[in-house]
Order: C-alpha cells, then structure tokens, then sequence
C-alpha cells in the first residue's frame, strides 16, 4: 500500500508531466531512453522558436581504429566523482582528521580573493561599503591558522555535501559543444572565417575509451573475403553478398571473434587515450540555443 500512494504521489504526475512537454505517449516515455527523450526535448523547444535543426549524425556500420583494428565500441571518459573516504559520518561522533598545512596555507593566503569575489560578483555589493570586512577577514584567518596549526585532530566533524548542479550542461553551453560543432582540418581550410583573428576553432581534450578486435585490418579483409565465398552464414541459404550492410557486418564481427579467440586468445582490446578536437564557435548553435 505504501509504495501505491509513494507512486501515486512522485511518479505518476511526472510521467504525464513528461508528456505534456514531450510528444510522446506515456509508454514511450517510459521505455525510451534520456538521450532520446532530451532530444525530443530539443526538436520541440526548436520548432517552437523557429531553430534550424542540424542533421543527425549516423555512424558507419564498420568503423576502425586508427591502427586498422575492428571497433566494437567507443565512448568517452565523463565526469568522475571523488570521494574523500568512505564510510558513515555523524556529527555526535569523533572521528580523527588528519589535514594538510600547505592547503590551509594557501586558503590563508588567498583569503582577500576569495573574499572579493563573494562579495562583488556574487553579492553584488562593492567591497568599500563592508564596514567590518576587516574584522571577518580576522576571524577567518584565525580559524585557518587553528586548523594548519594542529593537522592532526579527533573531533566531531560537520557533514556536508557538496554537488555540482547541471555540470554537463554547464560544460555544454560554456564551450558550446555539440555533434556537428567538432571539425577537422580539412573542413576549416574550407571555410571563410579560417583566420587565427577570428577566434573560432577551440582547443580541447578529451578522453577516448574504445573496445576493438585484436585482429589487424588484413585479416579483417581476408576474414570477410572467405564469407563472400560461403552461404548460408545468416543460418540461411542466401549468399553473402546478399545480405544487407548490417547483416554483412554483423556476419564478419562473429568470424572475426571466432578467429582472435583462436589466434590471440581474446576477443577483445579495451584503450583508452587522450585526444584533442577542434570544436568550432560559428557552428549552427541549435543545443546552445534551445
């Protein structure tokens, strides 16, 4: 009875909620995923202030790495969440802290900043009109020295917790990231703004994790040679070449499994590399905008 009235109460009005915003019944906004959903999302808010969809990006049905090797899969290396140290905190229980002085150090040191810049930006309020901004810097100051002071201390702590609200989007419209934005060479040497004064082309790095077959790009082609002189490799009597591009891939994938199981035994290489993209400022704004 108790989780009816929880469902009753929290997730029934949401889902019809999702739905009124979302042009989707109720069993598809259920059964698709947030990626789909935010961008059904996106198309809505576009066509209501009349923003040019960008065209969506298919990827090939067999894709390599750069070494020729069979990709299975790719993604990349998001936000990561750190914990200090696990375990259960309570604020009527000692628990023994052992802190670092140089950090505290440089709190003390950058007090007068920090300071500035909750008062002024985010406040709002110019600094020369705090009549005992001296007086709290002080305090402060005290406190930190107390703490650099005795690093290691057993006392009751203060819990909190500390999240980062909205971070991906954040990131998204700070850098305006977005599918079509990511360039390469040779589609900035064909456009008109490719001009260092311009300031459009921007710098970043990223973390590219992908699984791939082992086998190189040779036996990959001697591989998907012999299933073209086979039949019935779709548990069908139809030859290979005519099967659809999907079929074909899917065939050569489960050949190529079988012979690294055999040749290297393993079927599968997980890599993960750092790599820089140039993602471009002039690009149609279609996810900053909506």
């Amino acid at each position: 009875v108790a989780t009816y009235y929880l469902y009753d109460k929290y997730v029934h009005m949401f889902i019809f909620s999702l739905c009124t915003i979302i042009p989707m019944g109720p069993e598809d906004v259920l059964r698709k995923g947030s990626g789909t959903l935010c961008e059904a999302l996106l198309m809505v808010e576009a066509c209501t202030k009349d923003i040019i969809c960008p065209n969506k990006q298919k990827d090939p049905v067999a894709k390599f790495t750069e070494k020729g090797n069979l990709l299975e899969s790719e993604t990349y290396i998001g936000g990561k969440v750190e914990c200090l140290e696990t375990g259960v905190y309570r604020s009527d229980i000692e628990y023994k802290f052992d802190l670092k002085p140089e950090g505290f150090q440089g709190l003390i040191d950058n007090v007068d900043r920090v300071m500035t810049f909750a008062i002024e930006v985010e406040g709002g309020i110019d600094r020369r009109k705090i009549t005992n901004y001296d007086e709290i810097k002080a305090e402060i100051v005290e406190k930190l020295e107390l703490l650099r002071d005795r690093p290691s201390r057993t006392e009751t702590p203060f819990v909190y917790h500390i999240d980062v609200g909205a971070m991906y989007p954040n990131i998204i419209l700070t850098n305006r990231l977005q599918p079509s934005a990511i360039v390469d060479d040779a589609t900035c040497a064909s456009c008109d703004f490719n001009q260092a004064r311009n300031g459009c082309k921007r710098k970043m790095q990223w973390v590219w994790r992908g699984d791939y077959n082992p086998a190189t790009k040779g036996e990959y082609d001697r591989t998907k040679d012999q299933l073209m002189r086979e039949s019935g490799v779709d548990g069908t009597d139809r030859p290979f070449h005519e099967l659809n591009d999907m079929e074909q891939a899917i065939a050569i994938s489960d050949r190529l499994k079988l012979y690294s199981k055999n040749a290297y035994k393993k079927t599968k290489v997980t890599e993960e590399i750092t790599r820089t993209d140039t993602v471009c400022m002039r690009e149609n704004d279609f996810y900053v905008d909506t």
